[in-house]
């Protein structure tokens, strides 16, 4: 394994006095790792002997997995790296957070997708990149809008003037996974790897089973809520990413169903794919999974479906089966009491989720804020100018708690939790340029990967993962005004990083032999 730099150098003596040279020596490229990179690496070494010996697990376990992911950057290829982010985001981070009580934890997904966009930007320095020019409209307009909200958040620092803490907290909470788009945008993956990183879904979604099992029926109490979380990350007795659990499995769900419909899967395989997730739905308690999974199955299968009308009265019986399933589940473990308590229709309505719909639904005692009410707030701000409502009072502002303190607008309204949504956290933090950027970026890969799947133009794996794109990026549209995870959880947005890029990738490469 060989330090990149260096690759060109042997390339060009090689080149510099073969037979076409001015000599006729051969340079033997080094093909073993440079002894000048043994001196760092045994300083790293030393240095995580060091730490162990202040006898602290937790310190040991960070700062030995930080020290590996640097070393990663000099060892794996790129599409390797992120494999290794996947991997660490979606089973260790929150694994650790959860189970070892380590919250600083999830910063080693930020640390890792940093060290990751630092390995792109090597490897565009050193490599020469497949020069092909995208085709006008699809995916260069999502890279254009993400452009746009990272000047939209540049100019919102400077505008507001944000202190430097809250500098470092908002772009590490924003801004790493990025790297994962921008680097789908600038290398040509090969189909097999861009496969691969999709189907390594699969054995994330059967992983959460034992895992949520285990919190069902050891951890969680019938009290808490969003306590089933998988590997996603929380707190037990306080509740997690358990929606992210049941958004990742919805995804793993359509894109399994998106292969057997074109012949790549075997039916066994998805129909225990749909199952598993099944399952996990059922202790997750997310109540968007009704929305969530048919849509993404109506997509994925629509031309089976409206093959013809027995396709789809089985489908629309199959889909009254799992909202049936689900609604009576959902009701015998979490909704029973809360319900039956309820005097009218209207409160059976409000408890059961309709208080997401209440622009006056706001707990000053325990500052929880409705996603309506999270953004009436903003409407009614009476401090707000229009600088303020252009780009925002700065990214953080909104933060109401965490390692470096609240932001300004969070210390003004408190004890009320603004950043309820995302949407909510990107008004106030960026304001509206920064939020119709945000948006814009999202619709802009929707309809980019709808426009692929129409003009049918890649190999039928291609096609399956444009398939399962169109559905996720309308469900990553609806997250907006769903939580706050797309501004602050690793999980989300390295799952909204990778549809995008997938999306971007297709549009500027998919045509290309693999």
């Amino acid at each position: 394994m060989r330090f990149p730099a260096l690759r060109r150098t042997a390339a060009a003596g090689a080149a510099g006095f073969g037979p076409g040279g001015a000599g006729h020596a051969v340079v033997r490229p080094n093909r073993g790792l440079p002894l000048l990179l043994l001196l760092p690496f045994m300083l790293l070494a030393v240095f995580v002997g060091l730490v162990g010996g202040l006898d602290s697990p937790p310190l040991v376990a960070i700062v030995g997995t930080a020290v590996l992911s640097v070393l990663l950057v000099f060892v794996l290829p790129l599409h390797g790296m992120f494999w290794c982010l996947f991997v660490l985001t979606f089973l260790l981070q929150g694994s650790a957070v959860y189970f070892l009580r380590l919250k600083p934890a999830a910063w080693l997904a930020f640390g890792l997708a940093i060290l990751f966009f630092c390995r792109a930007l090597l490897d565009l320095m050193m490599q020469k990149r497949e020069h092909q020019r995208m085709r006008q409209g699809d995916g260069a307009t999502v890279e254009i809008a993400a452009l746009l909200f990272l000047v939209a958040f540049i100019i919102s620092l400077v505008f507001n003037r944000v202190p430097k803490t809250q500098i470092f907290s908002s772009v590490k909470a924003v801004l790493p996974m990025f790297s994962v788009l921008f680097a789908l945008y600038w290398f040509r993956w090969k189909e097999s790897h861009l496969e691969t990183s999709w189907r390594m879904m699969f054995w994330v979604v059967l992983l959460q089973l034992p895992v949520v099992l285990y919190q069902h029926f050891f951890v969680a109490s019938a009290t808490t809520f969003d306590a089933i979380v998988g590997t996603f990350g929380g707190t037990p007795g306080f509740g997690g990413n358990s929606a992210i659990m049941v958004f990742f499995c919805v995804l793993a769900m359509g894109y399994g169903a998106a292969r057997w419909n074109a012949g790549l899967m075997s039916g066994k395989a998805m129909w225990a794919l749909q199952a598993l997730g099944f399952a996990i739905i059922l202790l997750g308690e997310v109540k968007a999974a009704f929305i969530w999974l048919p849509l993404m199955l109506a997509w994925v299968l629509r031309r089976r479906i409206l093959r013809s009308f027995a396709a789809f009265i089985g489908f629309a019986v199959l889909i009254a089966a799992f909202a049936g399933t689900t609604y009576s589940v959902y009701q015998s473990l979490y909704w029973g009491k809360k319900l039956q308590s309820a005097h009218n229709v209207a409160e059976k309505f409000d408890r059961g989720g309709g208080y997401f719909f209440d622009p006056n639904n706001v707990n000053y005692r325990t500052g929880e804020v409705s996603r309506a009410a999270s953004l009436a707030i903003w409407m009614r701000d009476p401090l707000a100018t229009a600088p303020h409502r252009l780009v925002g009072y700065g990214p953080g502002s909104s933060k109401p708690s965490g390692l470096l303190g609240a932001g300004e607008v969070a210390k003004r309204y408190q004890p009320l939790h603004l950043d309820a949504t995302a949407l909510a956290i990107l008004l106030w933090d960026v304001g509206l340029l920064g939020a119709l950027a945000y948006g814009s970026m999202l619709l802009f890969a929707l309809l980019a990967a709808w426009r692929y799947v129409r003009r049918k133009q890649g190999s039928v794996a291609q096609l399956a993962l444009a398939d399962t794109c169109v559905a996720a990026m309308l469900l990553f549209l609806m997250m907006l005004v769903y939580n706050r995870a797309l501004m602050d959880e690793p999980t989300a947005q390295l799952l909204l990083m990778m549809c995008m890029g997938t999306i971007v990738q297709l549009c500027r490469f998919g045509s290309s032999e693999s």
